[in-house]
């Protein structure tokens, strides 16, 4: 096993850098993770404490517009003269008048509030007059059916009371959880009681004052309750214990001091808050699951996992670029006197500074500075000699120099009276002056035209009559942008491998259109064609990468390649080369590149190099 010192310098610098930053970003990780499990509590027992007293308070202003619906009751002068007379009647006939004047009245209370089921009024005497929204038919009973009358000094002692969750039947076999508000009717102006009043309130209602959010979390998840100091369930949000006693819900926590806390329901760990009304007497209660927290916390352990990953490995990164960037120049000097060890004596070192590794690669660039100097002299020699033997071949094959031998050859010709050989010259020395420098910047579309003219000349007194050329472009299209020499390939491998062979017959069309924003031009030979396998061949060839050797061969002809790979250079993705071809049919390749005129050319252009030139 390696010593510490043993190990390289980069290797000890990225390891303390690494431990030291993973070290911290674990302590931080893990007192950013407490730190958050602890919010994340706090947050959801202030959360579920401010519903918990919004939804008491709710409840609370409901009841309250209950009692002064019945004080509306309790006053309404028709229904005080009612009951007086009821106790007065003689007869049933005045005692149906009564009936029906007194439900008219309660009715009037009734309808325009759809969350209350019924209301009662019970006479001392027995007799009940209530109006309902059942549809059921009337259920004869009296005062002294209902429980709570039993305790007839407690009714007397409070203005009004609530009686736990009953059912009240509806009619057609349907029950309707409701809660009852209980209350005295005393003479007006006297003290004295001449019936009582039950109001049954539909608990649906309660369920429409819980404001349910599906976007947040915890009222998904929490469970609501309404609970009497006697454990009578109230109201369950989930409509499972509502009307239920017995349910094994430790009461005791509504005496003690503490508005929250943890508890155990049926076998399960909730955090619960509530809130006691004082006026209503009963008790809110907001459980939340200690699984919810728990799948809170893990969600937030898993991001922390993820970001302390995440700044470990930074850190690696980072620690490795700097012992890295730091012993950069000393491995960089390694390598140098490497190559120098090896021969090669051309290797410097340029380090800016004063400090020790600058100084060092000056003494050690002096050292090979005389014998640098040596050899390149003799390089210079060999090279200056090398220029001269190439400037003196390209001498000889100058194209100016064929161009005015061409020209000479042409003027002699046809002082002879050798026409054909004069206008062959022509058409040559056009052909070498056009293509003779400039390939790279583009032409209008007829001066490659001519160039195809001059071209064509050369090949009619080459074949005679074997073959002709069709030209179909409009006027308005031949003053298109295009490259040099990119349409008289085409044409010449159109004779030489599609009419090579006819003895007669030979036709090459030449046209061009527009589509859309693109200019596309064919040319199309009825030669011999290409079977399949030539074919795929050839297509593979042209999206192969460009190669110099492969821009002339003996099955495809001149510059197909190079064509494609020009025009995808100059004008990138929008240009295409494409061929058709079959056995016996001919051949057909279509160029395809984005148009524009010649003259807006040379109008960017002019702009782009004022603009790079700084003029």
């Amino acid at each position: 096993m390696k010593k510490w010192n043993d190990y390289m310098l980069k290797t000890k610098m990225f390891v303390t850098f690494s431990v030291v930053s993973l070290f911290i970003v674990i302590l931080t990780c893990l007192i950013f993770y407490y730190k958050n499990v602890s919010d994340i509590k706090n947050q959801t027992v202030s959360l579920s404490d401010t519903i918990t007293r919004q939804f008491s308070r709710t409840v609370e202003l409901y009841i309250q517009d209950i009692e002064k619906l019945s004080v509306s009751i309790f006053g309404d002068p028709v229904l005080q003269r009612s009951l007086l007379d009821h106790y007065q009647s003689k007869n049933d006939v005045e005692q149906n008048e009564i009936e029906l004047t007194i439900n008219k009245r309660l009715f009037t209370h009734l309808q325009p509030r759809p969350q209350l089921q019924s209301i009662y009024l019970f006479a001392l005497d027995n007799v009940v007059y209530y109006v309902s929204k059942a549809n059921g038919p009337k259920v004869s009973f009296s005062l002294l059916d209902e429980f709570w009358y039993n305790n007839n000094e407690s009714v007397m002692r409070n203005k009004f009371f609530l009686l736990p969750v009953t059912e009240e039947d509806t009619g057609g076999g349907r029950q309707e959880k409701v809660i009852s508000f209980v209350r005295n009717i005393n003479r007006i102006p006297y003290r004295e009681i001449i019936a009582y009043m039950k109001i049954n309130i539909n608990v649906k209602v309660i369920d429409n004052m819980l404001v349910h959010s599906d976007s947040n979390e915890v009222e998904r998840n929490m469970r609501v309750f309404i609970v009497t100091e006697e454990g009578n369930i109230v109201y369950d949000n989930k409509n499972e214990l509502t009307g239920r006693t017995n349910i094994d819900l430790d009461t005791s926590i509504f005496a003690g001091e503490s508005r929250s806390g943890d508890m155990i329901w049926n076998g399960k760990q909730y955090l619960y808050t509530y809130e006691k009304s004082d006026y209503t007497k009963w008790n809110t209660m907001i459980l939340i699951p200690n699984d919810f927290l728990l799948s809170k916390q893990k969600k937030s352990q898993y991001i922390l996992i993820l970001v302390g990953l995440l700044a470990m490995l930074l850190i690696a990164v980072v620690s490795y670029i700097l012992s890295h960037h730091i012993t950069l120049q000393l491995r960089y000097m390694m390598k140098k006197m490497n190559r120098v060890e090896q021969g090669d004596l051309n290797q410097r070192m340029e380090f800016k500074g004063n400090n020790e590794i600058s100084r060092l690669s000056r003494i050690y660039n002096n050292m090979l500075d005389s014998i640098s100097r040596l050899i390149s002299e003799v390089y210079e020699s060999k090279l200056a000699e090398k220029n001269a033997q190439l400037s003196a071949l390209q001498a000889q094959i100058n194209p100016h120099f064929l161009y005015n031998t061409l020209n000479i050859m042409k003027s002699i010709s046809r002082i002879r009276g050798i026409e054909e050989v004069a206008e062959m010259s022509e058409s040559l020395a056009e052909l070498f002056q056009y293509s003779m420098n400039n390939l790279q910047h583009p032409v209008p579309l007829r001066e490659e035209l001519n160039h195809i003219g001059n071209y064509m000349n050369i090949q009619q007194h080459r074949f005679s009559d074997r073959f002709e050329l069709s030209c179909d472009i409009p006027e308005a299209l031949r003053k298109a942008s295009v490259l040099k020499l990119t349409i008289q390939p085409l044409i010449e491998n159109a004779i030489n491998h599609g009419l090579g062979k006819m003895k007669t017959g030979g036709c090459i069309t030449l046209s061009a259109r527009r589509n859309g924003d693109n200019l596309v031009i064919e040319v199309t030979d009825n030669g011999k064609g290409m079977d399949e396998e030539k074919l795929l061949e050839l297509q593979r060839s042209l999206h192969s990468p460009f190669r110099i050797n492969e821009l002339r061969d003996d099955m495809h002809g001149i510059g197909l390649q190079n064509i494609g790979q020009r025009i995808r250079l100059f004008y990138g993705e929008k240009s295409d080369l494409t061929i058709v071809s079959s056995p016996g049919r001919g051949t057909t390749v279509k160029l395809e590149f984005p148009y524009q005129t010649y003259e807006q050319e040379e109008k960017e252009a002019a702009v782009h190099e004022h603009i790079f030139s700084g003029r």
